[in-house]
């Protein structure tokens, strides 16, 4: 039909492997690089995404999220591309987990988690889970005003959690809080990794897949 609305289709995709994902000590988790190894996966994602061009380029506000999607950006440059709050879920205060490895910061991690209290803020700077799951809702609401092909670069835990409430539900609870660790944790999204969500009308049934950018 002449003047229809295309349907809304979505690919997820991880930001490319970062020096934080490499193991190194990093300083603002908002301005954290991609490695060499990141740059090869980001040009991988691009060609994995297809030839067509996308209706809209979605990049949260890190650093590393735009980065990936740069070798996209650069094969499509008509295409819109658009910053959303959909950065990752920051549940340490930055000031406690600046000039720190990854494994410096597992102690810090492992009380967070053993907690399970949606409602706790660590800190300036660091989110609850409740205000977390609050972000995931919006993040949904959004895509439903979209049409076409929307590419979302996004990060693990953001994307595991869209996922996942997509199939569950999106909740606050405590018993929630650890469904979402447990998920996240058993089957992280990879660096790079593209996942296709088709969003069908409400009631209808998720198909999700998923493939390597690398």
């Amino acid at each position: 039909m002449a003047g229809a609305v295309p349907p809304l289709s979505v690919l997820l995709v991880r930001h490319a492997q970062t020096t934080a994902n490499a193991g190194e000590v990093t300083d603002n988790h908002a301005d954290i690089r991609l490695t060499a190894l990141g740059e090869q996966q980001a040009r991988e994602v691009a060609l994995a995404v297809g030839q067509s061009p996308p209706d809209l380029i979605v990049v949260s506000p890190f650093r590393r999220t735009l980065d990936t999607a740069l070798p996209l950006i650069r094969a499509h440059p008509t295409v819109a591309v658009e910053t959303w709050p959909i950065e990752e879920f920051s549940y340490l205060a930055p000031a406690r987990a600046e000039r720190t490895s990854p494994a410096e910061r597992k102690p810090m991690v492992a009380e967070y988690w053993q907690r399970a209290d949606p409602l706790y803020v660590d800190g300036a700077g660091a989110e609850s889970f409740a205000q977390f799951v609050g972000r995931l809702r919006r993040f949904h609401q959004r895509l439903w005003q979209c049409s076409g092909r929307v590419v979302v670069f996004g990060h693990g835990q953001f994307l595991r959690g869209f996922v996942l409430g997509l199939h569950e539900g999106f909740s606050e609870t405590s018993e929630a809080m650890l469904r979402f660790r447990e998920v996240e944790t058993g089957s992280p999204v990879r660096n790079g990794e593209v996942i296709a969500v088709a969003l069908p009308p409400p009631g209808g049934v998720i198909h999700v897949g998923s493939s390597d950018g690398q």
